[in-house]
């Protein structure tokens, strides 16, 4: 009877233990579970952290290049600008640059001899014919009287023909009867004409100073042979002829 009842307290304290190692597995099984619950809880919070922290970076990222970008087109701006200014400068120079010219191309030399103005003797020699056009003087060469619109002055070939007074050259011809031949404006509808010349030293548009060469004698044309070797020297104002021996000192 004893043993039976020690046998008896031996199975329940058996089943006491076995119940409570299943109670205690089972709170460790529980245990583990809910602390691998706990780290995907806190994997999850730790990739939502680095998701904003990846979000905020991208986002400060674009920011930065957005700046960058709209200091490059601040600067493309600013050289576009500026080399429309330069443009601008340039064209205004050209334009000042070129209106100077034709400024300069339109002012003329002026020449402002008048009637109480004198002339110098353009060569050195002797009147062989006066000026007349008030009767017909006797023409040896072509043995015929006609009027004679300029003084026919004597002279050896080669004889230097100056300038009698400031002018502009304004031609330079050669004409059968007075061979190569210049005419010069010397202002207010005054002209000069010089022929029987030779070895020009001016161009036409020349502005020449009183007592300038302007070349020099030549042998005569056929219209003066008789006469001798001269210097033709005309004076015309408003295209008609003038005693130039009246204005020469």
């Amino acid at each position: 009877m004893k043993k039976r009842g020690t046998i008896v307290t031996l199975s329940l304290c058996l089943v006491g233990a076995a119940g409570f190692s299943a109670l205690y597995a089972v709170n460790k099984v529980e245990k583990a579970k809910e602390q691998q619950e706990r780290l995907i809880d806190l994997n999850e919070a730790a990739g939502e952290e680095d998701g904003d922290t990846v979000k905020g970076i991208t986002k400060t990222e674009d920011k930065e290049t957005e700046k960058a970008e709209a200091a490059n087109n601040a600067d493309v701006l600013s050289e576009s600008e500026a080399a429309s200014l330069k443009d601008d400068k340039d064209t205004a120079k050209e334009e000042q640059t070129e209106g100077l010219v034709d400024a300069s191309a339109n002012i003329k030399p002026t020449v402002n001899f008048t009637d109480s103005d004198a002339l110098t003797w353009p060569v050195a020699g002797t009147v062989l014919m006066d000026y007349s056009m008030d009767a017909t003087v006797y023409y040896k060469t072509l043995n015929e009287y006609k009027y004679n619109p300029a003084l026919i002055i004597g002279c050896d070939v080669d004889s230097q023909v100056v300038a009698a007074a400031k002018g502009i050259v304004e031609s330079i011809d050669v004409d059968g009867e007075t061979g190569t031949t210049i005419k010069m404006n010397i202002g207010n509808n005054y002209e000069l004409v010089y022929g029987q010349l030779k070895g020009v030293t001016v161009n036409v548009g020349d502005v020449v100073e009183t007592g300038t060469l302007l070349g020099y004698v030549s042998e005569p044309t056929k219209y003066y042979c008789e006469e001798g070797t001269n210097l033709y020297f005309q004076m015309n104002k408003e295209g008609v002829p003038e005693d130039p021996f009246l204005y020469l000192e």
